[in-house]
């Protein structure tokens, strides 16, 4: 275990600093977020950022000597009615309250927050500078829309966004070599974007997760497409979040990003 530091800070206000900037009331009705193990009152030193919660993240937190992992995708998303250690989900909660570490998820929350968003942190990895959001509902500004910094071909752009983001798979959708200079982002599950994305004018929808008749939508409303995976077009977020934490934190906490490839399509996890 990394040696620790000093800090007078607790869970509590960790917890306070996430939502004053990504509130509560933002996330999905369907959405699990907020403190959902551990005890606010517990001093911290060391926070451990991530997009997902596997059983190698929790391990990484522990040796690193975190107190709490501030994680994208929540590890509870529906009632829990037992924690029992043999349950995937169940094990994860034992091993962190063993471990005496804490867990917070900022999801759709951070997905829709003005400012610091996902949506803003997949701009800034593709060199798009925004416009404004490309959805907004009831408070929350979903995804983005932007202009590249010059007009370029989709399969230019493709390459560029396959080598900026690291995706370990791609898939496009186009009518013939279409000029790209508008482009519409919503990272994670972002299908249901195709039609915002065409009425905004975007010439370019980057995406995660897109289906097959979200694909033929797409080619009926003559809008390219590219899908570049979930984690891809999130994992660009988990950045700019440790560092908004650490200048909102002091020098008294370390913050730190999560090593951990999570994405489930990479061959190297197979």
């Amino acid at each position: 275990m990394v040696g620790k530091g000093v800090s007078d800070m607790e869970i509590a206000d960790v917890v306070a600093i996430l939502e004053d900037a990504f509130p509560l009331h933002l996330a999905a009705e369907w959405d699990n977020v907020g403190l959902q193990v551990g005890d606010p009152a517990a001093d911290i030193d060391r926070i451990l950022v991530s997009l997902d919660i596997t059983s190698e993240v929790v391990a990484e937190a522990r040796e690193a000597g975190a107190e709490l992992i501030v994680s994208h995708h929540p590890l509870v998303f529906d009632p829990l009615s037992s924690v029992l250690t043999d349950d995937v989900v169940g094990g994860m909660v034992a091993d962190l309250l063993r471990a005496g570490i804490s867990l917070y998820v900022a999801h759709t929350n951070l997905d829709g927050a003005p400012g610091l968003s996902t949506g803003i942190a997949l701009a800034q990895a593709l060199e798009i500078t925004p416009l404004g959001p490309l959805v907004q509902e009831d408070g929350a500004v979903w995804g983005v829309l932007g202009e590249t910094e010059r007009a370029t071909t989709l399969s230019e752009f493709a390459d560029f966004a396959q080598e900026a983001l690291g995706s370990s798979s791609m898939r496009v959708v186009a009518r013939g070599e279409p000029t790209v200079s508008k482009v519409a982002l919503m990272p994670g599950a972002g299908g249901d974007a195709v039609r915002p994305a065409a009425a905004a004018g975007a010439d370019l929808l980057v995406c995660g997760d897109l289906k097959h008749h979200d694909a033929l939508d797409a080619l009926a409303l003559d809008l390219a497409v590219i899908d570049a995976g979930h984690y891809a077009t999130e994992r660009p977020v988990i950045s700019l979040l440790s560092d908004f934490l650490q200048e909102q934190c002091g020098p008294a906490v370390n913050v730190l990003v999560s090593d951990v490839l999570t994405d489930p399509f990479a061959r190297s996890l197979c």
